[in-house]
């Protein structure tokens, strides 16, 4: 399970972020097995919205089976939800629920 927090994959220049992320999620779609979920909250909703460089990475993924939940709260602070495309929107309860049920998370 990934739980991602932002739309860049490390700290430092949010253009190589940016770069590093669309590598991460190409890689992800070799990784087997596949992760069982991925969560994204905070600025990380972002790459699940129309116009995210790592959309077709996320859909391909949740065609293969990964579940793919997207903080509902957080698409609303952003303004985010009507763009969204794909994944299912989802509350803090459920993303702890998740977590917790995880054998193990990895945060990026």
């Amino acid at each position: 399970m990934f739980l991602i927090s932002r739309s860049t994959l490390g700290q430092g220049d949010d253009q190589l972020g940016a770069i590093l992320m669309k590598s991460f999620f190409v890689s992800l779609q070799e990784l087997q097995p596949a992760p069982r979920a991925i969560l994204l909250l905070n600025g990380g909703v972002q790459l699940a919205v129309d116009g995210s460089p790592v959309l077709a990475g996320l859909q391909e993924l949740s065609r293969r089976g990964v579940n793919v939940l997207v903080c509902g709260t957080c698409l609303d602070f952003f303004q985010l939800k009507d763009k969204l495309a794909v994944g299912s929107v989802t509350n803090m309860y459920s993303i702890l629920t998740e977590l917790t049920a995880a054998g193990r998370a990895i945060t990026l």
